[in-house]
């Protein structure tokens, strides 16, 4: 194992030694990305071999921790992901981070988060997780491979990326290494989804972390200036995940990251003291000023300034930027309004308009040359006809999801797809299946209600919860009487299954 080096961020003094401050000038001391790797490139000689009830059949990737790897179940034929830690960094402290992965991931169960099955000790001392296999790119190969990706789809990862970073935060759990290798872009249905990845160094806010003192863990591209700065260790939460996110969609959109150079020590004083340049000034093109604002805002300096929380981010990006969802586009509710508005008034001044050329028309024709010939020329004094019905713009239906009190998390469908907080202005393909949704309540409880797009409904508000303490019901819907009230959500199975991570 390579010797472990440790930098001074303020004069660039390296260190090899126990040390967790700078001799000259104080400074917390910060482990040098790669210090402290193996050996890569042994995990191939691992293919073909049993693990547990898996046969290792690819290298999917390799770092300083372990070798994750596509398996295959020998009996079930289920393929799946293995991560196996290098033994020769199995310590008590790194298997212990290394469980605290599986433990978070299983505590959330979240659609953007990896799935992790299984963690297994071996009696040889061997330790791997069971993770499900995705298929696609980690965001690093995709902005190699794509360079710069559109505003549309940056606020995409961006939105989806928060959502999963909501549900961690709300069990105290801080991710600490957000960058683009662990958010995986996978496609569910022929929809993008993009997944976050790999919580080895996720700390739990409410428990003394495993970080070693005097270190800092983290990729320094990434690093908000409180996992730096010497005193605002207690700083590191929530904000430092925004920060990295802010950082993450940055380099997504300009196809580089803010602060770049050869050495970490620079990279890390840009952090803490350089302005960031605007994305729109990086490009030399326009930028949704927007999604430009946001991302500058998760880039504040100081912690106060950037986005209260995960969720704050997640709604500035949903409100005003379209995002996709199953095939359609959830349009900001302002330019729905607008656009049926102006349909409206363009609608109601059609009849108007044929009578005033009609009119004209009976002005201009004399009187005795129109009834004398209007056998032969019917139509030049006959009413203009009415005009046909409007067309409908497109097979769909527009949806509006409400919750009292407002704020509820929002989510569709079996699978449930998150939405995002209430209010939600939605587009669905016209149908006659029933479609499920869901709001879950900050007390954790949930109302379920349904809806079938069969019809037009533009003025339709759709109330998708209650708050009062009696059985929630689903509120009356003049148009469509036959539809059936909701019924309370029944409890996630998984609830009642056997958790082998739970503390």
């Amino acid at each position: 194992m390579a010797d472990v080096r440790k930098l001074c961020v303020v004069c660039s003094k390296v260190y090899r030694g126990d040390e967790t401050t700078c001799s000259t000038d104080g400074t917390l001391l910060v482990i040098e990305a790669g210090s402290d790797s193996v050996e890569l490139g042994d995990g191939a000689t691992r293919l073909g071999h049993v693990l547990g009830n898996y046969r290792l059949q690819r290298v999917l990737g390799e770092g300083g921790a372990g070798t994750v790897y596509e398996a295959e179940h020998v009996r079930l034929g289920r393929k799946m992901a293995i991560k196996l830690l290098h033994s020769s960094i199995a310590t008590p402290t790194a298997v212990q981070r290394f469980f605290n992965e599986a433990r978070a991931v299983n505590e959330i169960r979240h659609p953007n988060i990896i799935e992790i099955e299984d963690f297994v000790s071996t009696p040889s001392g061997e330790h791997y997780l069971v993770i499900e296999l995705l298929e696609g790119d980690d965001l690093r190969t995709v902005i190699r491979r794509e360079g710069k990706l559109s505003a549309e789809r940056v606020a995409a990862i961006g939105e989806q990326v928060a959502s999963a970073l909501a549900a961690i935060h709300a069990v105290n759990i801080v991710h600490r290494d957000l960058k683009p290798d662990n958010i995986f872009l996978a496609r569910k249905d022929g929809v993008e989804v993009f997944k976050l990845l790999d919580f080895g160094v996720a700390k739990f806010t409410d428990q003394q972390g495993l970080t070693r003192a005097g270190t800092t863990m983290g990729t320094p591209q990434y690093m908000a200036p409180e996992m730096i700065v010497t005193g605002r260790e207690k700083e590191i939460g929530p904000g430092s995940d925004i920060y990295a996110l802010g950082m993450v969609m940055y380099e997504a959109l300009t196809g580089a990251p803010a602060f770049s150079s050869t050495q970490i020590a620079t990279i890390l004083r840009a952090h803490c003291y350089e302005p960031v340049t605007k994305p729109s000034q990086m490009l030399g093109a326009p930028v949704p000023p927007v999604l430009e604002a946001a991302i500058l805002k998760c880039l504040e300096k100081p912690r106060e300034q950037r986005f209260a929380s995960a969720g704050d981010l997640g709604s500035a990006l949903r409100a005003n930027l379209p995002v996709r969802l199953s095939g359609k586009v959830l349009v900001p509710r302002a330019a729905i309004r607008k656009a049926r508005s102006r349909r409206r008034r363009v609608v109601a001044m059609m009849p108007a308009f044929a009578m005033a050329i009609a009119a004209v028309v009976l002005q201009l024709v004399p009187r005795s040359a129109a009834v004398a010939q209007a056998p032969a020329r019917p139509a030049v004094v006959a009413p203009a006809p009415a005009p046909p019905p409007p067309v409908p713009e497109s097979a769909t239906i527009t949806v509006k999801l409400a919750s009292k009190p407002s704020g509820a998390e929002l989510f569709m469908g079996p699978s449930r797809k998150s939405l995002g907080p209430a209010p939600v202005v939605m587009i669905l393909p016209m149908s006659t299946e029933l479609v499920q949704l869901v709001a879950r309540f900050p007390d954790g409880s949930e109302v379920t209600q349904t809806v079938v797009p069969d019809r037009e409904l533009p003025e339709l508000i759709f109330e998708a919860a209650r708050t009062t303490a009696s059985k929630p019901t689903r509120p009356a819907v003049k148009p469509r009487p036959s539809t059936k009230p909701g019924k309370p959500s029944k409890p996630d199975d998984r609830d009642s299954m056997l958790d082998p991570f739970k503390r």
